[in-house]
């Protein structure tokens, strides 16, 4: 999988193209990288309370290892509340689907499957044959699932892709 370059960008997605070896543009839509995540003052300070506990015990029992794992995690978490998901482009094209930077050809997609019931709705699920990262995500916002649907199914099978344990973490967590 080879991730995609000379890009010509614009401020609308109807203005881009792609380099010649993505193929021809089919669909395209623009998304948030994740659902933003808010939390309130009790929880924020639930967070941070939890987070001197455990760094105050790490401390205790002589365990900076811990303590600098969870400041670290905490600063991460902070960052993260911090600033707004970025809009990523993504385009169903005769050669494959590009999401954000990277592009999956259809012969590295083994399957697709389009969530349409809570929690996971409006979500493009699709399995590559990669060793690291097996399923991909897609969020779809402004584009209507039966013009992707019929669209995809051209080109790569429909199978359904149950949720896992990751899938559900990485839906409450917003990430």
């Amino acid at each position: 999988m080879n991730a995609p370059h000379n890009f010509h960008s614009g401020s609308n997605p109807e203005t881009h193209t792609l380099a010649p070896r993505y193929g021809q543009i089919l669909l395209h839509w623009d998304a948030p990288e994740h659902e933003p995540l808010e939390l309130g003052p009790k929880a924020r300070l639930v967070v941070t309370t939890l987070l001197i506990i455990i760094i105050a015990w790490a401390l205790y029992t002589n365990s900076p290892l811990m303590a600098i794992t969870f400041i670290l995690v905490g600063m991460t978490g902070y960052l993260a509340l911090s600033h707004e998901p970025r809009t990523l482009l993504f385009y169903i094209t005769s050669r494959g689907i590009v999401a954000g930077k990277e592009f999956y050809e259809f012969e590295d997609i083994e399957s697709f499957h389009l969530y349409d019931e809570p929690p996971f709705d409006n979500l493009l699920s699709i399995k590559t044959n990669g060793n690291l990262v097996s399923h991909v995500h897609i969020p779809i916002t402004t584009l209507p699932v039966r013009e992707l649907y019929d669209t995809l199914v051209q080109f790569v099978p429909e199978d359904k892709h149950e949720p896992g344990l990751v899938d559900t973490l990485e839906k409450l967590l917003h990430i």
